[in-house]
């Protein structure tokens, strides 16, 4: 019998405690962990917009950003009463158990709530006795729910008071701050409420396994030097928070949107954690969450960056990989806004509310009645409901998925034959789903999507007009190199035509190819000229062959300036009707050339040349052998004896007995143009453009405003350097201009230095004037000594400040002053980093054809010339300067222009 006694004091004991206890957390170093010391990297979603209105989430910005001016804004139209209805709506809609359901099927592990603390109290203005709290049961239960609803996911829920009583900012919009009404940092009755309430709250939570801790003030933005008012703010919450929870952990934001974290160091409490934000700012390597790891490390302690978000996809990606590589927890924001593509969920307006909008900002000046916006808002507030919202799946995708696989998914089943939509290129990651020159927001912008409309890519979508093959949606503002790609089902080998739809509004127009598995299946078209952007057409590319093994179709931009909303795939015939042709070549590797044809090849492997010929700036070369690609059957290789430089120009010719899988022979061909993509370094004679170094130290870039554009680099001092890797191509003396700027004097030494960064020689010490202004650019003059051969130029500092556009090196031969060239016709972009430039004659010129030069005084390209401004693509030939030689009709020079390709 007492055993049995035993057996049951020590079961009443095991159940008293807190039912799966194992799941409460704490720190651990610089680690956060449960009971079991699981380690728990927080992926984490905050439910802005849901207890704290913000007026970009709900397009009221330009007129109402705080929430109490909405709720004014509101209460003005429809009155008090139909305005709480409305709000009473807005909680129950916004956030519900589907929405929690859904974000753990997603990969949530963690809710972040942004709490207004008058649902929590009334404001202390509001108070029937002076220092007294006033608690309100809104906020409460709402927190209950929600946390009811995070235990049966298995989630945690963390606390964050975001709007503290008062405001805690001069943002408005962020924490609700009234400049009428003291600030929290006004106020002691304000900073004695918010402990209050967090007290208050630790109490009625400290036994809740799954409430993962307390965010104690999100984002406060005031001047409290030295941070010693925020210090006293969070020892005061903190001391009422261990009054009663003794457990749970604490989360402390720095001043300034979190991340000035001066007078916060070092952690005053054995369970804290520091909780920087990140917004609009590079997500590129370890340095740029290193304001981060700083505060872990120094201080042994866990960081979370508790929010962030507001930016495209491949700033997702990047960043939660930069952030999980390091083992560091993150929570997201928002869950849903506004007609939005960067959140998971957007709700869409109404048209009775876009009219209130129209109303409010001033567009019209006739007020909807009270019964019709009461209606249109509730109607708002009805859409915010999660089945009623858009589902962004490409932010979910990018998330989680894609932070570890580079695997795309089709976005949509596509077949061809058939209509693919430019708008549904495959779901996946930058450089593979897709590429486009602006996939990021960082501050200042350019943003990504310039259309704000579908999916959070780069890829540029608008709603679409083309009364032919239309999803409602066109790919626009295409620039050079931009590609898409789509996962595709042919059905038959078999010859296509294409019809591509798109609009241009230009002489020439953009241009494009298509590939299939990565390899050319077209040569570039041009867009034609429709009139206008909204203006569509058909640019029929001919005699495609696709194959059932090409199941990646790609689109690419050799040329921007076009808008594209569909292609069409138009079977014409089978493969046998085409013959067997040369498509392109590329030479990566220094001794092999790969050739892409227009069908699969059947397998070939031996030595010896097999009746093709290779040329390297004219002169012949020995092939070693010829191979068959294993993985891609359209592909050749071509091996050969010797290997090669960027600045080689190399040619194929094949008159030899090669067969297609379906039988027929490949086609001779002549001196086809070998694309050099071998690895470049700066060429000399040539521009070296001073941000494009190896290495630098104590160098800055900046935005250069000098004729050129791009970037300058500065901030310049005495000791500081920057590398270059060059390829001298004549030993002797050559002039160096420098392109500088500056308000003072300053001079460098040029020096020659190994890998390691030993100074092998001194070849010039230069000096420059002061130019007036920081942006007021001068050319200076230097001659200097080089060697041939590749080697490292080195700029040493030895007295500044003063700023670098670009260096220029000449040797006689192809040297050109600038002075020398007539404007009477423009080249441009130069440099051209696409190889594609446009001509432009500013009047009329007997201008007939146009020969293209390299250093050698080679002719490497030849051209008729037909039209007032004209494109040309050089992008086949190697990276270096050239000159541009326009000529009559009986063949004499008559404008000569330098130009380089980089």
């Amino acid at each position: 019998m007492k055993k049995i006694f035993f057996s049951f004091i020590l079961i009443v004991l095991y159940i008293s405690q807190p039912l799966g206890a194992q799941h409460l957390l704490h720190t651990d170093g610089i680690a956060i962990v449960n009971q079991n010391q699981d380690t728990i990297i927080f992926r984490g979603m905050g439910l802005g917009g849901w207890m704290v209105q913000e007026g970009y989430m709900m397009q009221t910005a330009s007129f109402a950003s705080p929430q109490h001016k909405i709720r004014d804004t509101i209460e003005d139209l429809i009155g008090a009463t139909n305005t709480e209805l409305f709000y009473q709506k807005w909680r129950e809609s916004h956030v519900r158990k589907i929405d929690i359901d859904s974000m753990k099927s997603w990969g949530f592990n963690m809710i972040r709530l942004p709490m207004h603390y008058n649902l929590y109290t009334l404001p202390i203005e509001d108070e029937p006795v002076s220092g007294q709290n006033t608690w309100l049961n809104t906020g409460f239960e709402m927190t209950d729910s929600l946390l009811s609803w995070c235990q049966q996911n298995e989630m945690y829920l963390i606390l964050d008071l975001h709007a503290a009583p008062g405001g805690q900012g001069y943002d408005q919009a962020i924490s609700d701050y009234d400049p009428s009404k003291p600030s929290l940092w006004e106020s002691v009755a304000n900073r004695q409420k918010a402990a209050s309430l967090w007290r208050k709250l630790a109490d009625r939570y400290k036994n809740e396994q799954w409430i993962g801790g307390y965010d104690l003030l999100n984002e406060p933005n005031w001047n409290l030097p030295g941070g010693a008012a925020l210090r006293a703010f969070y020892d005061m919450v903190t001391d009422s928070i261990r009054s009663v929870d003794t457990t749970h952990i604490i989360y402390i934001e720095g001043n300034w949107f979190a991340n000035t974290f001066d007078g916060l160091t070092p952690p005053w409490d054995s369970n804290l954690v520091y909780s920087p934000h990140k917004y609009w700012s590079p997500v590129f390597n370890i340095s740029d969450i290193q304001y981060g790891l700083d505060l872990r490390d120094n201080f042994n302690v866990p960081i979370w960056f508790g929010e962030t978000g507001e930016n495209s996809n491949a700033w997702y990606t990047d960043l939660i990989r930069l952030f999980e590589t390091n083992g560091v927890g993150w929570a997201w924001w928002p869950e849903k806004k506004l007609e939005t593509i960067n959140a998971p969920l957007s709700y869409l307006k109404n048209s009775g509310y876009q009219d209130l909008l129209y109303y409010w900002s001033g567009a019209t000046n006739t007020p909807p009645t009270a019964a019709v916006a009461t209606n249109s808002l509730m109607q708002l507030a009805e859409n915010l409901k999660l089945e009623n919202c858009v589902y962004n799946r490409g932010v979910i995708d990018a998330m989680f998925r894609q932070v570890y696989s580079d695997e795309t998914l089709p976005w949509t089943y596509q077949t061809i034959p058939g209509v693919i939509y430019a708008s549904e290129y495959d779901l996946g990651t930058i450089n593979n789903a897709y590429y486009d020159t602006e996939s990021y927001q960082l501050n200042p912008p350019p943003a990504w999507n310039s259309g704000w409309i579908y999916r959070n890519d780069g890829v540029d979508i608008q709603e679409n007009s083309d009364t032919m093959n239309n999803n409602g949606y066109k790919v626009g503002f295409v620039d050079t190199d931009d590609w898409m790609q789509y996962e595709v089902d042919v059905q038959n080998d078999s010859v296509y035509d294409i019809h591509v739809r798109v609009t241009c509004n230009g002489s020439t127009g953009g241009n494009f190819h298509f590939e299939a598995n990565g390899v050319r299946v077209s040569p570039s078209y041009y867009t034609p000229n429709t009139g206008s952007w909204t203006s569509w057409g058909s640019r029929v590319v001919p005699n495609v062959i696709m194959q059932k093994e090409d199941t990646k179709l790609r689109m690419v931009a050799d040329g921007g300036g076009f808008n594209v909303s569909s292609f069409e795939f138009i079977p014409v015939g089978p493969t046998t009707n085409l013959d067997y042709e040369f498509v392109d070549g590329y030479i990566d590797i220094p001794n092999r050339i790969t050739i892409q044809l227009n069908k699969s090849i059947l397998p070939v492997q031996g030595s010896g040349a097999n009746g093709f010929v290779v040329t390297s700036n004219g002169v012949t070369q020995t092939i070693v052998g010829i191979e068959s690609d294993s993985n891609q059957s359209r592909l050749l290789h071509i091996d050969l004896a010797s290997g090669y430089k960027f600045t080689d120009l190399i040619k194929v010719s094949f008159g030899g007995n090669i067969l297609a899988k379906d039988g027929t022979s490949l086609q001779p061909f002549t001196l086809e143009i070998i694309e050099n993509l071998l690895p470049s370094v700066h060429l000399i004679p040539g521009r070296v453009e001073a941000e494009d170094y190896l290495n630098a130290v104590g160098v800055s870039l900046e935005t250069c405003q000098d004729i050129t554009g791009g970037q300058n680099i500065g901030y310049l001092d005495p000791g500081d350097y920057i590398d270059y890797e060059v390829l001298v191509l004549n030993t002797g003396m050559h002039k160096a201009d420098f392109r500088t700027a500056s308000e003072s004097a300053g001079a460098l030494d040029v020096q020659v230095v190994d890998s390691n960064g030993t100074i092998l020689s001194t070849l010039l010490s230069a000096s420059f004037p002061a130019t007036g202004g920081w942006q007021n650019w001068e050319t200076y003059s230097h001659d200097i000594p080089l060697t041939a051969g590749e080697q490292i130029l080195r700029l040493y500092i030895t007295q500044s400040p003063f700023n670098v556009n670009w260096i220029e090196f000449w040797n006689g031969g192809i040297q050109l002053q600038e002075n020398q060239i007539d404007q009477n016709i423009i080249a441009y972009p130069n440099p051209s980093v696409d190889g594609f430039i446009t001509l432009e004659m500013k009047q009329q010129l007997n201008i007939h054809s146009l020969e293209v030069k390299n250093y050698l005084n080679q002719v490497v390209h030849s051209s008729m010339l037909n039209q007032e401004k004209e494109s040309i693509n050089l992008s086949y030939l190697p990276k270096g300067l050239y000159l541009l030689e326009f000529q009559s009709d009986s063949g004499e020079p008559i404008e000569v222009i330098k130009i380089q390709l980089q």
